[in-house]
């Protein structure tokens, strides 16, 4: 037994394994085992160097048949199981390899086939669109003829009044006179308006986003990826048996290899506008303009990208937030006093669905037709997925005690994860909001935890630690990267759905809640240039 410690320095000698010499007397056998060195020593060693571990001594020859024991231990378990174990398992992998390749044979099938159809259905399109288009273009030819024919008979009748009236005035009665008058004042004079025609056709921008929802989701884990980088498929990291490691934390993420994305230099800024309501979340519609939280009121406006009101929804109590649903387009929102769950229906009638366990303080509708509720709580506080009627499906407690609150709820549109921001009380009056802690949690569609985020990798004007990192929204763009407001260093920050920080997309005297819509345009609720708080909607992907 040479040594169980780590590699010693090359100035210090190594006794070979299995050679009987004392390293430093050489003349010497080794014939003692020092537990406390795990070395073995001879008999000068004994009474020199080793001479304070004396009561671990232990003869070598008295412990040889336990050592052998092990030994036999060792090969039983190794020509007994592990062999066999290790056999099966590379003869299960090679079989694994068939089945995959028969797997990935169908998927490249599937995937031929649904292109295959969405080229026929995309083709039964354009053909729809050109019948109509011949239709609408024989019709408006047919109802301009007519039209002119119209326009033609008024001419010529106008041309023969006006003859007439010539002659009535040249040699007409005074009754003739009268009557022509009399004619002339019944008559519609007015020259009817050209036929108007509405029709159109507007090409779709987001076309990429259209195509790829058409064709289907495609799902790779990045540890393949990793995996099969290494040209010969074999690992560089020494021999076959090592020893045991942790397992690094599953992110969940799906492959970017397949979306490439390239960031402006500075956000395009496509318009902005002062508005006065304090704002506690945004929900930027698909029709570009956005539903807006009034802060501790009951009232939830819509505006549009100029910032006038449409429309307002109200309720008999505070609404703490609010929430689009993705394939429907209606609004959600929660009652933090009530612990209710609302869904405006189509008469724009709030309608509640269900009642909370907890004191709901954030929620996301996500694209399955879930409800993901954060909530707010004195003795630990938790995020819960429901039905729509209210059934717990899964639950995360997020601080094990202590006050806080899920203060934001958002739900990636490339691999469905959830993060929020986690908002927990370090100490004092709770009222105080800087008195509290945030970071962002992300975690996979049934609510395991995946990744923990407090602003690493930030460069900022101050150090960025946990007290400084103050995240007031985080929203996921349609790249799977998390926009995050910022508001102790009032910027506007991109990171990965891995949690691995990008950029810092914009520096503002003052930043409050973002939203996104589906097309990237970031909605971004700030202190304006004039000193007043509005809204400043920004591109910062480049197209």
């Amino acid at each position: 037994m040479a040594t169980k410690h780590s590699s010693p320095s090359p100035l210090i000698p190594v006794r070979v394994k299995g050679h009987t010499k004392c390293p430093y007397h050489k003349d010497n056998e080794v014939v003692i085992l020092c537990q406390n060195c795990g070395l073995l020593i001879c008999t000068t060693c004994s009474i020199t160097s080793h001479k304070t571990h004396i009561d671990s001594f232990q003869e070598i020859s008295k412990i040889t048949n336990e050592q052998k024991n092990t030994l036999l231990d060792l090969m039983n378990k190794t020509e007994k199981i592990e062999i066999p174990k290790l056999k099966n398992e590379i003869q299960s992998a090679r079989n694994e390899i068939s089945t995959r390749e028969s797997n990935y044979k169908k998927l490249s099938v599937n995937i031929k086939k649904q292109h295959d159809q969405c080229k026929h259905d995309l083709h039964k399109v354009m053909e729809d669109y050109l019948v109509i288009c011949n239709k609408m273009e024989k019709g408006t030819t047919d109802l301009l003829q007519t039209h002119i024919t119209n326009l033609e008979d008024r001419l010529d009748t106008l041309m023969k009044l006006s003859s007439e009236c010539k002659q009535t005035l040249q040699t007409g009665t005074a009754v003739l006179v009268y009557d022509s008058v009399s004619e002339i004042q019944d008559m519609d004079l007015d020259i009817p308006q050209t036929p108007i025609d509405m029709t159109g056709f507007t090409p779709g921008n987001d076309r990429q986003s259209h195509l790829e929802q058409a064709m289907g989701e495609m799902k790779t884990p990045t540890d393949h990826l990793q995996a099969g980088s290494a040209p010969s498929g074999h690992s560089k990291q020494g021999p076959g048996v090592r020893p045991k490691q942790s397992k690094a934390t599953e992110t969940g993420q799906a492959s970017t290899g397949a979306v490439l994305y390239k960031l402006c230099d500075s956000p395009t800024v496509i318009s902005q506008f002062s508005y006065p309501d304090t704002i506690s979340s945004i929900c930027p519609t698909t029709d570009g303009g956005a539903w807006l939280c009034k802060h501790k009121t009951n009232t939830v406006n819509l505006i549009n990208n100029k910032g006038q009101v449409i429309q307002k929804i109200k309720h008999n109590s505070d609404i703490t937030d609010i929430s689009l649903d993705p394939t429907t387009d209606r609004l959600w929102f929660c009652c933090l006093d009530e612990r209710i769950i609302c869904e405006v229906s189509t008469s724009s009638t709030p309608v509640t669905r269900f009642t909370t366990e907890g004191y709901p303080y954030s929620l996301c509708v996500t694209r399955e037709g879930l409800v993901v509720v954060g909530t707010l709580g004195r003795q630990g506080y938790r995020v819960m997925m429901y039905t729509v009627d209210g059934e717990v499906l899964h639950t995360a407690t997020v601080e094990g005690s202590g006050t806080g609150a899920v203060q934001s709820i958002t739900q990636s549109g490339v691999t469905g994860n959830i993060a929020i921001v986690s908002s927990n009380l370090i100490s004092g009056d709770s009222s105080d909001l800087d008195n509290y802690r945030r970071h962002i949690i992300v975690y996979n569609p049934t609510l395991q935890s995946l990744v923990h985020y407090g602003g690493e990798g930030i460069p900022a004007r101050e150090v960025v630690t946990p007290d400084k990192f103050d995240p007031v929204t985080v929203v996921y763009d349609s790249k799977g990267n998390i926009v995050i407001a910022d508001r102790t260093r009032d910027t506007i920050e991109l990171i990965s759905g891995a949690g691995k920080y990008i950029k810092t997309l914009q520096t503002n005297k003052g930043q409050g809640q973002v939203g996104i819509q589906k097309d990237d345009v970031l909605w971004s609720y700030l202190v304006l240039d004039t000193g007043k708080w509005g809204f400043r909607l920004l591109k910062y992907y480049s197209d």
